[in-house]
């Protein structure tokens, strides 16, 4: 399987750290247009079974804040790559995930509300 990183809201200096960083690793990265933030992330990551919505996207499914969701990886490789985004200087990124069976089917504004909603339970805030 691919390894895969989706960017969502990270402005184009912060897209071409984490490509610096992640292209060593042998890891694409996608930076996710506003248009497909509705779309789901397995999509997105090209993961087999999963389809693009058709006449998706709205001013509805915008959201705030970047999002890093990462696909192909296992524990280590998780740990590695976020390693390598934090000495790149992309620092911490509180809102990431990887892609699950679950959540492949989520659109990203879905994804980003449910993490942030288990960010705010782990940190009080």
């Amino acid at each position: 399987m691919k390894k895969i990183i989706l960017l969502y809201n990270f402005t184009a200096d912060r897209v071409k750290l984490v490509r610096r960083a992640a292209s060593p690793l042998g890891c694409m990265t996608v930076s996710v247009s506003k248009k497909d933030f509705s779309q789901p992330v397995g999509a997105l990551a090209g993961l087999p079974g999963y389809t693009r919505v058709k006449n998706a996207g709205s001013r509805a499914d915008d959201f705030d804040g970047e999002m890093l969701v990462m696909c192909g990886f296992s524990g280590d490789g998780i740990d590695i790559v976020l390693g390598a985004l934090k000495q790149a200087g992309v620092g911490p990124v509180p809102i990431k995930a990887v892609i699950t069976p679950t959540n492949a089917q989520w659109s990203g504004k879905r994804l980003f509300e449910e993490l942030c909603e288990e960010h705010r339970a782990m940190t009080g805030n």
